[in-house]
């Protein structure tokens, strides 16, 4: 075995351009493949990280007669103690922010509409969420300020409204009873949420409360408590970390229904995992493209060796000893050009990982899905060995079958072979 791997080494070398032209077309098969997966998991990852800053959050607390009534926002099915829940949340080192959501109506005097509006606190809401640092015009909402409110752009532009114009909100009281009062735009958030851009409405929740005839104060009502969590390396790490923090939260608040962002975001993930198969159908193509041209470059190679086979055999080496001696100078190929795909696979993902692609110009193509700003690639160890370990293999056996064959050969055949 040592001498037919100095032959098939010898031979891999001494037919430098054959080789290079087969592990260039290796490089950018496997190479394609480990970028193709790096940008769906980091679609992904997008989606998700855009729900948990805009939108949804890591953790959620609500009662659990709230969520089974959820499509209506029950005023009277708020959290009981905001406060102790906020409290638990801060024991685990957590940072939480109350929320109170309640349905509304909008109007600029000319047109009128529903919203699901979100009352937040204006300084706590910041270090759980993102929407803050989305605002496109005018300012976040602010304690000294009362009586003003955050809307999203597109709704905003249906409107036709902006900072400093005043809407007129109506909503039901908890007494069963319509309110309404003037407020303010104080500014305009654009973010890679669209539910966000077309209906949101974010107002301070002292403002909300004084409108819907709720208790105020540090304990007034509150539908809702959104955790945050530190951001984890990868998106089922992220699902991981929410389902432990979720966990923890739930044993100190056992009357509360603690919801992490895996059953948030239930809907998207369904999707995904619906996706992937679509994805993986995708990925197999270009491996199959790439496979089509690793093999045509090996056999090509083989069958160009034909008379050298006739040669080996003129000079006694055995038809088992010549399929070896191609099967090595395959996997020789197969590692030199799966390393060099791995490695240009891991270069163009370093740039997608550290510099990402801005798809704020790309967002209208997903439709209502979350994707926007920068889509970041991802780090994924199991498919490069694929991709390394389906390289080597595909050229081991792209170098036995044109081998097999010319092995079988009567030397005379071989070297008469055009």
């Amino acid at each position: 075995m040592g001498t037919l791997w100095k032959i098939a080494l010898r031979n891999t070398i001494r037919h430098g351009r054959r080789t290079l032209i087969t592990a260039v077309v290796m490089m950018v098969g496997i190479g394609v493949f480990i970028f193709f997966n790096s940008m769906i998991a980091g679609l992904d990852r997008m989606a998700v990280d855009n729900m948990t800053d805009y939108t949804l959050s890591s953790l959620k607390i609500r009662t659990p007669a709230y969520v089974d009534d959820i499509e209506a926002a029950p005023l009277d099915k708020g959290l009981p103690h905001p406060q102790a829940v906020l409290a638990a949340a801060a024991a685990q080192g957590f940072a939480a922010t109350p929320r109170l959501r309640f349905v509304a109506t909008l109007s600029n005097y000319t047109d009128a509409i529903p919203v699901l509006a979100d009352a937040v606190d204006p300084v706590a809401d910041t270090k759980v969420f993102k929407l803050s640092a989305a605002v496109r015009a005018g300012s976040w909402l602010e304690a000294a300020r009362p009586h003003t409110v955050v809307v999203g752009a597109e709704l905003a532009h249906e409107l036709g409204v902006g900072p400093g114009d005043t809407l007129l909100i109506s909503a039901q009281t908890v007494n069963d009873t319509t309110n309404a009062d003037e407020y303010t735009v104080a500014g305009l958030v654009s973010v890679p949420t669209p539910e966000v851009n077309q209906g949101g409405l974010f107002i301070s929740l002292e403002d909300a409360r004084e409108l819907l005839g709720a208790a105020t104060g540090p304990d007034g009502l509150a539908t809702e408590v959104d955790v945050a969590l530190p951001r984890a390396s990868s998106l089922d790490a992220a699902l991981a970390r929410g389902d432990a923090a979720a966990a923890r939260l739930h044993t100190a608040l056992p009357d509360l229904r603690v919801d992490p962002i895996r059953q948030l975001a239930s809907g998207y993930l369904a999707v995904r995992n619906s996706k992937s198969r679509s994805a993986f159908l995708i990925v197999v193509i270009v491996l199959l493209i790439s496979a089509v041209g690793i093999v045509n470059t090996i056999l090509m190679s083989v069958y160009s060796r034909v008379r050298e086979i006739g040669v080996l055999r003129a000079y006694g080496m055995t038809p088992r000893a010549i399929l070896r001696l191609f099967t090595l100078e395959g996997l020789a190929l197969g590692i030199v050009g799966s390393l060099l795909g791995v490695a240009f696979g891991a270069l163009v993902n370093f740039f997608m990982v550290t510099h990402g692609m801005d798809m704020s110009a790309y967002a209208k193509g997903f439709g209502n899905l979350p994707v926007g700003g920068k889509l970041y690639g991802e780090w994924d160890v199991g498919i490069m060995v694929t991709g390394f370990v389906f390289g080597v293999v595909l050229s081991v056996l792209a170098a036995r079958i044109p081998a097999r064959r010319a092995a079988r050969l009567e030397p005379t055949s071989a070297l008469r072979f055009q």
